[in-house]
């Protein structure tokens, strides 16, 4: 194997972890078949053409051809991509139906006004039914594709059907991920991961809020420490990853954050920089967004109990909440008894933390 195909084919493997992915590889094709324009799109059945999610490389892609694409051709696009045998390479003319067509307006009027006369195009289909399309051109002053050149590409569709099923798999985790740590964000809880050695492997977008405002916590040298000189927090790490038992420390005054150290045991498959510890961090804040809509439906409170049940949520004293919405310290009074009851809770300490840990504060 020659070092160029090689590489092309490591590209295939590094492709899901790529941004955007699989762009090495798209540019090794191109090069490697002296294209002028290759192009990896991503596409689903029940969407407009358009819509597809594109990865491309040219020395000089006009600027025009997804405008002019968009403009006429993303409902006249003669393709038939899903009609297309996965793992089969087809020339243009191939194409089931190009042959029949009186005049073909895709290929006069957009591929070959951008000097894309020469075409091979292929798809891959993953087991879970993640579509790709791999295109590449060549300009009309170039030879067209050979044999060799189609048996590269089939070679081609081979090696990225497990990398697309890496791909699809990634992408489902990463999107389970983000609705997690969203869910985290909003309920005031951020997260820091840190190696064997408790240096910092990662701080996630809520815990580094946390660092920057709460005074409470900062990161030197790739080490969490504690601004209260009377926690030494490295040391706290240091014996939750030798004992393997979880540890909660509170960080600053009342309103400071409280932490917890959750070690985790080594994996054999991990490397040294793997996460051993994490470090959950929260505190008490209050929602930023008006969410009493969603707490009026979640414990079937009036417009006006949900907007009281927001403002003790956030710490006003019951008298200072009525003037705010408008109504009297005695209807106030009334209806707090009844936010109380229909929310489980017996006092102000305990609706806060039933809100503030309820679903509703996740829109």
């Amino acid at each position: 194997m020659d070092d160029e195909l090689e590489a092309l084919l490591l590209a295939v493997q590094a492709g899901p972890i790529d941004s955007p992915p699989w762009s090495d590889f798209v540019r090794r094709l191109r090069v490697r078949l002296g294209g002028n324009f290759a192009n990896l799109i991503f596409r689903r059945a029940d969407a407009d053409r358009a819509s597809g999610i594109e990865v491309h490389d040219a020395p000089a892609p006009p600027d025009w051809l997804w405008d002019r694409y968009r403009a006429r051709f993303a409902d006249a696009d003669p393709i038939p991509y899903f009609a297309m045998q996965p793992g089969r390479v087809y020339a243009y003319a191939e194409l089931d139906g190009i042959a029949a067509l009186a005049r073909d307006a895709f290929r006069e009027d957009f591929l070959r006004a951008a000097d894309l006369e020469h075409f091979l195009i292929f798809r891959v289909v993953e087991p879970g039914g993640c579509n790709i399309w791999v295109t590449v051109t060549r300009s009309a002053a170039m030879p067209d594709f050979d044999a060799d050149d189609r048996r590269l590409c089939e070679r081609l569709t081979r090696a990225l059907v497990p990398a697309l099923s890496c791909y699809s798999a990634l992408l489902a985790q990463a999107t389970e991920t983000a609705a997690y740590r969203r869910a985290a964000d909003l309920l005031a809880f951020g997260v820091v991961t840190l190696d064997s050695t408790g240096r910092v492997v990662g701080v996630d977008d809520a815990a580094q809020r946390w660092i920057d405002t709460a005074g409470a916590l900062v990161i030197h040298g790739d080490r969490p420490h504690a601004i209260d000189r009377k926690v030494d927090l490295p040391q706290r790490i240091a014996a939750a990853l030798a004992s393997g038992e979880a540890e909660a420390i509170h960080l600053g005054d009342a309103d400071g954050i409280d932490l917890l150290l959750v070690p985790s045991p080594p994996r054999v498959d991990a490397g040294p920089r793997a996460a051993r510890l994490t470090l959950y961090l929260s505190g008490r804040r209050p929602p930023q967004r008006d969410i009493s809509a969603h707490v009026a439906a979640l414990f079937g409170l009036s417009d006006t109990q949900a907007r009281l049940a927001m403002l003790l949520a956030n710490g006003r004293a019951l008298a200072e909440a009525a003037a705010e919405i408008g109504i009297t310290e005695q209807t106030a009074r009334t209806y707090s008894k009844d936010i109380y009851a229909r929310t489980g809770t017996a006092r102000q300490g305990e609706l806060i933390q039933r809100i503030l840990t309820s679903v509703a504060v996740l829109d």
